[in-house]
């Protein structure tokens, strides 16, 4: 069968099913409901998203007051660019005003710029599946929908304020470009996501420009040109922004190239096996729809354009030695397009034979199990942010009886939980000074601090001068019991 009467054969399909709008806003709804569910069930954030977190909350509450934004005290390890937070809050601003104005807690706020971002990448998938629906018919774009629903990192990373996150907004846009046949469009948002937030990025994009490139599709000089106009809008933009905040003149994206790439000091925060995004990282994201993918070019050739460009991507950033799964994010919506492109084929012929429909159920039973695994790792990731719960633990506990006191963060609180917005009370002081004597950190009336029981090393200096008011329990592993069910328990101890 030729791809000209697989296209023919979807849209026949597609005339007789549920009116595509109608399907779409309900897997639009359950998609933004997911998403805002995530968010609910994990509100705090850990040390990794700090730096564009805090950026939100100092650009919503200190404005131009830049002396008192956190970077200056806690600048990171590489200077991170202020354009995505800057947007995200000034979309949030109306919002978190009214808020403020109804005498809201400040915690409210982190959950809003968090729903404000999960929305903007939502909003860039949407228009991706749009050009999906376009190339590949609206089935493939459905089953694509619910593949990215039934998985958990998409919608769980689609909210957190990574500098992945931040650049999935521009890389969904330009990839709708290329499948919308729109080069100059593709190159010109595909140069601001590498040269504004992650450089690596020219590896993925640049991959499918040079699919471009090969087959004709545009042209060099056209590359040359919009590269040009890319380079004289972004780089001015990113310096410009960022050199007002920071204080200095700066390209942020340069300097991380510089250190990951050059220095190759990504590496002192760990190092993970050559095939790891292979064997780990994607069955984890995917889950049990990367079965799907090795048929994807057997049943649908078109399918080879999207699997090129993100099988190099991963292969080529195999070769760096800090591996972590958020790096490679940007291909997943694309190799679930692959695998819807796998699901729609056999749905489309569910009524063939009797193994057809065997296989159709098979198909609605894997989404079964994704959505099953999603929700344990729902759960656990929940349990792995004791900071930010021990903060909301302290002011619900004090907040009422205390006006004022002094409490100090230590490096494990700061690190799974506590930002500027869970710093909630006005006339506290909150302290994240590190390497204190037990003398200086005794002077403080209230202490966050890791500890698993009162005696525990960590505690016993403070036993004298302090009481134990609460305490917090944290992830620490699964174990499996097969006499048991579920045949699987989830463990945690005190933080």
């Amino acid at each position: 069968m030729t791809d000209d009467m697989v296209n023919t054969r979807e849209k026949m399909v597609d005339k007789y099913t549920v009116p595509n709008s109608q399907v779409e806003k309900v897997l639009d709804c359950l998609l933004y409901s997911l998403s805002l569910l995530y968010i609910a069930a994990c509100p705090f954030t850990k040390v990794e998203e700090s730096y564009n977190l805090q950026a939100m909350h100092d650009l919503l509450h200190h404005g131009a007051d830049v002396d008192q934004y956190d970077h200056h005290t806690f600048p990171g390890v590489v200077p991170r660019t202020f354009l995505g937070p800057l947007c995200v809050a000034i979309i949030s601003f109306p919002l978190t005003s009214l808020v403020t104005l109804l005498g809201g807690s400040k915690f409210i706020h982190q959950l809003i710029v968090r729903a404000v971002l999960t929305c903007l990448v939502l909003g860039s998938f949407r228009v991706y599946r749009s050009a999906v629906r376009n190339r590949f018919g609206t089935q493939v774009s459905t089953w694509l929908t619910l593949l990215t629903m039934s998985q958990f990192h998409f919608l769980f990373y689609s909210s957190r304020p990574l500098p992945n996150t931040m650049a999935l907004v521009p890389v969904l846009l330009s990839l709708s470009f290329w499948l919308n046949s729109n080069p100059t469009m593709f190159i010109f948002t595909a140069a601001s996501s590498i040269l504004i937030f992650r450089g690596e990025l020219a590896m993925f994009l640049g991959a499918v420009l040079l699919m471009e490139l090969v087959v004709g599709k545009v042209s060099l000089l056209r590359v040359l040109v919009v590269g040009l106009v890319s380079l004289l809008v972004w780089i001015p933009l990113t310096v410009a922004v960022d050199s007002f905040f920071w204080g200095r003149l700066l390209w942020p994206e340069a300097e991380v190239m510089y250190f990951n790439v050059v220095l190759n000091k990504s590496s002192d925060w760990g190092v993970q096996p050559l095939l790891w995004y292979f064997y780990s990282a994607l069955p984890r994201a995917l889950g049990s729809s990367l079965l799907l993918l090795p048929l994807a070019p057997i049943l649908d050739r078109r399918t080879i354009i999207l699997l090129f460009p993100c099988i190099t991507f991963i292969s080529l950033y195999s070769l760096l030695p800090h591996k972590e799964l958020r790096f490679i994010i940007y291909t997943f919506p694309v190799l679930n397009t692959a695998a819807g492109a796998t699901a729609a084929r056999f749905w489309i012929n569910r009524s063939k034979s009797f193994f057809s429909r065997l296989i159709s159920l098979a198909l609605l039973g894997h989404l079964v199990l994704n959505l099953l695994a999603s929700s344990t790792l729902l759960y656990v990731s929940s349990l792995n942010y004791p900071g930010g719960q021990a903060i909301r633990t302290l002011h619900q506990l004090e907040v009422a009886t205390t006006p004022h006191l002094s409490v100090h963060l230590d490096v494990l609180a700061c690190q799974t939980g506590v930002t500027r917005f869970t710093q909630e009370v006005p006339g506290w002081v909150y302290d994240k000074t590190e390497n204190l004597t037990d003398e200086e950190l005794g002077r403080f009336t209230h202490l966050v601090v890791a500890g698993q029981h009162r005696d525990t090393l960590q505690l016993k200096p403070f036993l004298e001068t302090h009481k134990i008011i609460g305490q917090v329990d944290s992830f620490t592993g699964v174990r499996f019991s097969y006499t048991k069910i579920p045949p699987v328990e989830v463990e945690s101890k005190p933080a």
